[in-house]
């Protein structure tokens, strides 16, 4: 008995989408909503769909462009006589990157935006990186040099950019088809049409020179507006610790290191919706991240604080919990509550700990120099400050602060001093210590928490 034969399965008809088989009427009015970037995106859908978004005299077209131009860049004003819509909003989309490798597109989903290494030539009618503009132009220079055309009269009415000192560039295809059609032209005619094409050449110029005047910038290169308005949104948004104006909030969001990089920066970086979303939630971040670090300083502040309000009836400066305290586990992260500053039994009760931490530190043979001697507060690179007292004139009541410098500078010159001995000659003072360690009189501390000195 043979084998049974399988029958072949006929496969199931390719479904078509019905969506490229609406009217014309239907599209134009589909499209209204659609924005000019997806529009772009639609032009590669199909050839009808080319057709009508990109027909070079095409009413609807027109009206497709314009009505997506008027929805969503309300900021982008109609194109001046002589480029059509799709051509100039096509252009202005320079987050689509180099029109010919695509270098420079933005990633609508990605990070932030880096610089744009793109640029709109309005006479060339593209959007380029300067790497495909050297590949597909010509200099006046190398045309001489390498006699690619007939005869020079055909460059008349070719566009060019002309910088001072250097020599014209054209755009090599436009060259090209200038050069055949001055093949063709009569040699009686070829005035005329000289003539004609320097008329249409001065039309192409003053057409770009006004692109250029419209888009002096992108809308997204104005970010600087754009930055400011986000900041002014957020600053009605975030925590307000120590009831500040929104105003005081929105200088303080200004000084987040986000915003500074992108505010101050020359260069052209491109901001879809999604990155603005993304660039409001970083500066909210760092917004946060300066409230913590500075109630984590006002906490630290207090405990300080009480630390130094024993000296000298419970502890003294050769104590290692006054010495170490900077170390301690227990100093640089309190057990408090960011938000809830601690009171003076919380504190109170946190002072066996530490003494017990500041202990352990001193008794291991590798440890950090004392926060009371010259050594350490080098190490806490404060040798700038003013915190530093001379041990000579101190005897006399001369308590004047100094850096370390200018201490040293003093003992040179008025005590005479060859050889400066920090341990002998130079006192730290603690309270100025800590003050300056834990930035008590930064603008980041005294906007979050009013300096109330004890």
């Amino acid at each position: 008995m043979g084998k049974a034969v399988d029958k072949p399965t006929s496969r199931p008809p390719k479904r078509r989408c019905i969506f490229i088989n609406v009217p014309c009427e239907v599209f134009i009015d589909i499209c209204k909503f659609v924005p000019p970037i997806d529009l772009v995106t639609l032009t590669i859908v199909c050839k009808k769909f080319r057709w009508w978004l990109l027909a070079p005299s095409n009413f609807g077209t027109e009206r497709i462009w314009s009505a997506s131009r008027i929805a969503f860049i309300p900021s982008l004003k109609a194109p001046p006589h002589g480029i059509s819509e799709q051509c100039y909003i096509f252009l202005y989309l320079i987050e689509l990157g180099c029109q010919f490798c695509g270098a420079g597109k933005t990633e609508p989903r990605g990070k932030l935006p880096t610089e744009a290494p793109v640029k709109i030539y309005w006479i060339f009618k593209v959007r380029c990186c300067k790497r495909c503009l050297i590949e597909r132009s010509i200099t006046l220079t190398q045309i001489k040099k390498e006699k690619t055309i007939r005869d020079d009269s055909c460059l008349a009415g070719v566009p060019f950019i002309e910088q001072a000192n250097r020599p014209r560039i054209y755009w090599k295809s436009v060259v090209e088809a200038a050069d055949r059609e001055f093949a063709n032209v009569k040699e009686e005619e070829v005035f005329n049409w000289i003539a004609k094409k320097k008329t249409e050449l001065e039309h192409h110029i003053k057409t770009a020179k006004l692109c250029e005047i419209e888009l002096p910038e992108h809308p997204n290169w104005n970010k600087k507006a754009k930055l400011k308005s986000v900041i002014c949104q957020l600053s009605s948004m975030v925590p307000n610790d120590a009831g500040r104006s929104d105003h005081q909030v929105e200088v303080e969001l200004r000084r987040c290191p986000t915003f500074k990089k992108y505010f101050n920066s020359t260069a052209t970086q491109l901001f879809t919706e999604h990155h603005w979303d993304k660039f409001r939630d970083i500066i909210f971040n760092e917004y946060n991240d300066k409230r913590n670090y500075a109630a984590l300083r006002a906490q630290q502040y207090s405990i300080f604080l009480k630390v130094f309000s024993l000296i000298p009836i419970n502890y003294t400066t050769s104590d290692p919990l006054v010495q170490y305290l900077f170390y301690c586990p227990s100093f640089r992260k309190p057990p408090f509550n960011y938000w809830n500053q601690p009171d003076d039994t919380s504190l109170a009760n946190l002072i066996p700990q530490l003494a017990l931490e500041a202990e352990n530190i001193a008794s291991k043979p590798k440890r950090q120099p004392p926060i009371t001697s010259v050594p350490g507060v080098q190490k806490l690179k404060l040798s700038s400050r003013r915190i530093f007292k001379c041990k000579l004139c101190a005897e006399a009541n001369w308590n004047v602060l100094l850096n370390y410098k200018e201490v040293c500078n003093h003992l040179t010159t008025k005590h005479g001093v060859q050889k400066i001995i920090d341990k002998s000659m130079i006192i730290v003072d603690y309270l100025e210590t800590g003050k300056n360690h834990l930035k008590r009189n930064s603008h980041l501390i005294c906007f979050f928490f009013p300096l109330n000195e004890r």
